[in-house]
């Protein structure tokens, strides 16, 4: 009976450890299955007061939806984001609360298909004292 109590422990932690993984995938590259969300590949990078960046990432027809996660951590300074789909549309701007948390992350979920083609974001420096390192 121990062995299988054992057992069983190690497999929840494998499949516990495999599942973080796969979420974690999920909003740091791009994925290519059927129904699959996409995100942006994440990059780490600065900004400044009044600096624009730019980033991109392809969504094929087989997405469902697409998340964006903008963090730099630092409550003190403000970032924005925009989002543009292939036909220019644009989304945003979105600021640190638009997620419902003040945290130094904007973290968005863009579902029911999002359009296929190469989406654009901004990231603008909107209230930045010296430099502010960031991931999206």
């Amino acid at each position: 009976m121990k062995r299988i109590v054992i057992a069983f422990l190690v497999f929840l932690l494998c499949v516990s450890a495999a599942g973080a993984k796969s979420s974690e995938t999920a909003i740091d590259a791009v994925s290519s299955g059927s129904n699959e969300t996409i995100g942006i590949k994440s990059v780490t990078t600065t900004i400044t007061q009044g600096e624009v960046n730019w980033h991109t990432t392809y969504v094929s027809s087989s997405n469902s939806a697409m998340i964006v996660d903008l963090n730099w951590g630092d409550t003190t300074d403000s970032l924005q984001l925009y989002v543009y789909d292939p036909s220019g549309n644009s989304y945003g701007p979105y600021y640190d609360s638009a997620d419902g948390s003040n945290n130094g992350r904007i973290n968005l979920l863009l579902d029911n298909t999002p359009e296929v083609g190469t989406w654009r974001c901004k990231v603008y420096g909107y209230h930045v004292i010296g430099t502010e390192d960031y991931s999206i």
